[in-house]
């Protein structure tokens, strides 16, 4: 498919949706005031699935009879895409800023080059992507190394998880390719709705979601993470895949983790250390270094993670 040159239009659908995403880790932060981890995923992907799904009928989109080998897939996407992480990150965030967790969370592209190396025959890693990986690693040194001084804390455990997350969506990342055949909207939808059996039983297992009295703003934020990082930004994804594909697209890893940032410095008044400032500008550069040879294909939906 021929394509024109990205134009504003795509930057700037490029550039929303970092912030869309980038924004998720602030929201987070102020729903987990009132509502537990898992609690807080739950309502999301409720709110996310009712919207996607809804669309998905609205606009008559086809559906598909999905295989056994499918709905596996399916499954792992569902915990490691969506379950996994949004619930570490929530637990993570309760304690540490934001900001550090979109830092993180970063990390997320250079786990994908390591596990597609061991995980796959087509991917394996070239020096430029040695290279990403290991300024990833000299800035996550960086960025832990005062907790590390200090001892192992509640902060470095809850650092440590977001960095799981991060490790999930690299699993996640390797397992949509094997979905991508099929339609991206009416998948996404699909996957949504099994991360909801898996939600249920684990929520009402080990929280009490109906036992929260919340307030105004923890409220109005969960609302916020289901509409906007989840449906909204799904709907912005596809857009933007469809208008200048996947390559395109991947530059939001660079984009999401400055937008964090960014979000938490303006509307809750984080202040990152020089230690994090330094990780971050490493670890996007690893990033950057990584695709100075980009694969030959890349799936749509499985170069970013979804905060």
């Amino acid at each position: 498919m021929n394509r024109s040159a990205p134009g504003v239009a795509d930057y700037g659908l490029l550039v929303t949706l970092s912030l869309i995403w980038g924004s998720a880790f602030l929201l987070s932060k102020i729903a987990v005031a009132d509502f537990a981890p898992l609690t807080i995923t739950l309502v999301r992907q409720v709110l996310a699935v009712l919207l996607l799904g809804g669309i998905v009928l609205a606009l008559g989109r086809p559906l598909f009879r999905p295989t056994r080998r499918d709905q596996l897939f399916m499954i792992v996407c569902a915990a490691t895409g969506t379950v996994i992480p949004f619930t570490a990150i929530n637990w993570g965030v309760a304690v540490i800023d934001s900001g550090l967790a979109a830092i993180l969370m970063g990390f997320m592209p250079l786990v994908v080059l390591v596990l597609a190396h061991f995980l796959t025959r087509d991917e394996k890693l070239t020096v430029p992507k040695v290279a990403g990986v290991v300024l990833g690693l000299i800035g996550l040194a960086i960025l832990f190394w005062p907790a590390l001084v200090e001892g192992f804390g509640r902060d470095v455990w809850r650092q440590l998880a977001v960095l799981g997350a991060a490790t999930a969506y690299g699993i996640n990342a390797l397992s949509v390719k094997q979905l991508v055949r099929h339609p991206p909207m009416v998948l996404m939808t699909y996957i949504t709705l099994w991360t909801l059996v898996i939600l249920v039983p684990l929520t009402f297992l080990f929280e009490q979601p109906f036992a929260a009295t919340p307030t105004q703003s923890s409220v109005l934020a969960l609302v916020a993470l289901g509409v906007f990082p989840s449906a909204v930004g799904a709907l912005f994804m596809f857009a933007i895949i469809e208008r200048q594909g996947a390559s395109f697209f991947g530059q939001i890893n660079l984009l999401v983790p400055l937008a964090g940032v960014l979000v938490g410095v303006m509307f809750a008044g984080e202040r990152p250390g020089l230690n994090a400032l330094a990780a971050l500008v490493i670890i996007v550069s690893g990033v950057v270094v990584a695709r100075l040879k980009p694969a030959a294909r890349s799936s749509p939906v499985n170069e970013s993670p979804r905060p």
